[in-house]
């Protein structure tokens, strides 16, 4: 056997899989730019090296008891319809009774786990609920996440996904993305960036769906035409929204979800 494919003892992992892993973690440092360029360079990366075809990183309330709720998208991989369709899909109710067992486990342990959705979903409750109906129509066939406790609260969810027909990720990839996210603690978010605004698990499944597509940048209009509702309705939405953050407007929210209550990054 050529020795860059040879298995480590007692690891999944080949010589060659380390090579490559030291190899992006040390392209990431060198990277130029800021947290955000090295995030995707790193998840490019990883993508590539995990056979993944997209991903998504962000922020999330964290309360095993209460629907999940994200925010702070930053994502590679999608096209606008395919990321829309699977923003709904995270934001529905459905999704509580998926992700529940992985934040129960993450609450006990305290520190970062990654899991492949085989892991966090054995049953397959996923695949046959209106979420997973969703999932389909963005052609999302399997997962696999790595989340980190936040300061003050929270977690810092990372997922790298594949299309509809390909096969769920192993075990050798689940330990490759661990290794190199757990190698990128001061790429995680560390804390949401404004710990005085409400929880957002009190904002409903479809204001949170809003709310992430706005802070997208779509329309109001868009949003509308590509949920099925009036331009009224996701005013009035919107609207709740920006009383909910404390902001007057589409662009302040945006930059309240990434820079904080009028901080520096």
């Amino acid at each position: 056997m050529n020795s860059a494919s040879s298995k480590i003892p007692q690891s999944p992992l080949t010589e060659q899989d380390v090579r490559d892993i030291v190899r992006l973690l040390g392209s990431v440092i060198a990277e130029p730019g800021g947290l955000t360029e090295k995030r995707r360079f790193l998840m490019d990366g990883l993508c590539s090296l995990v056979n993944a075809t997209s991903w998504a990183w962000c922020m999330a309330e964290f309360d095993p008891d209460k629907p999940p709720s994200f925010v702070g998208f930053e994502h590679g991989g999608w096209d606008e319809e395919r990321f829309a369709r699977y923003i709904e899909a995270m934001n529905h109710p459905d999704m509580e009774e998926v992700t529940r067992p992985s934040s129960i486990e993450l609450r006990e342990k305290g520190t970062q786990l990654t899991r492949t959705l085989r892991q966090m979903d054995p049953p397959m409750r996923l695949e046959n609920s209106k979420a997973g109906e969703l999932w389909a129509k963005a052609d999302i066939g399997t997962l696999l996440i790595s989340q980190r406790p936040m300061d003050g609260g929270g977690i810092s969810g990372v997922a790298v996904y594949r299309r509809l027909g390909e096969p769920h990720f192993d075990e050798r990839e689940s330990r490759i993305a661990h290794i190199v996210l757990s190698e990128v603690p001061w790429l995680h978010f560390q804390s949401f960036p404004d710990r005085q605004t409400p929880e957002l698990e009190r904002l409903y499944p479809r204001h949170r769906t809003v709310l992430n597509l706005l802070c997208e940048g779509w329309s109001r209009k868009r949003i509308a035409d590509h949920l099925g509702l009036s331009v009224n309705t996701v005013h009035g939405y919107s609207k709740a929204i920006f009383r909910h953050f404390g902001v007057h407007s589409q662009p302040e929210l945006i930059r309240r979800l990434t820079k904080g209550d009028g901080g520096d990054l």
